[in-house]
């Protein structure tokens, strides 16, 4: 019975080393594999370029009916939903608009020449100033 208990003392020394031996493996495994990965993410963040895009502003502008103080309550965007580009082809259309709302009779101009300057060749809001019952607004898009 002497050797029974050597070997089965043997037996449980040999299982508990090499259970050791096995966690202290699978730890450097496991190590090993988190060093990889955060190796393979550093890795790929370095390689990687950042494109960032600036935001460029897009002026365009609107032409609105409205009363003669130029009240934003009575400026209607679901009457006046066109938004004219600032582009050559875009000015001429706001003029346009404009010119055909002359023409019916909802807006008053007191110097169409001017309106003209200031739609075609310099800032169209300020033919605002120019126009009654009617009022053109800059809005800036970011895109």
């Amino acid at each position: 019975m002497a050797t029974t208990k050597k070997t089965t003392a043997g037996k449980k020394t040999a299982t508990t080393v090499a259970r050791k031996a096995a966690k202290s493996v699978a730890s450097k495994v496991a190590e090993a594999a988190v060093t990889a990965v955060a190796a393979k993410a550093v890795k790929g963040t370095t390689t990687k370029t950042v494109k960032k895009t600036t935001a460029k502003k897009k002026h365009v502008y609107i032409f609105f009916n409205c009363n003669d103080d130029k009240d934003a309550v009575s400026m209607n965007p679901r009457y006046n939903n066109e938004v004219f580009a600032d582009s050559a082809a875009g000015r001429k259309a706001l003029l346009q608009r404009v010119k055909d709302e002359v023409n019916a009779g909802r807006v008053n101009v007191s110097d169409k020449k001017a309106v003209e300057e200031d739609i075609l060749q310099g800032n169209p809001a300020d033919a605002s100033e120019k126009l009654q019952y009617g009022d053109i607004e800059r809005m800036i898009f970011l895109g």
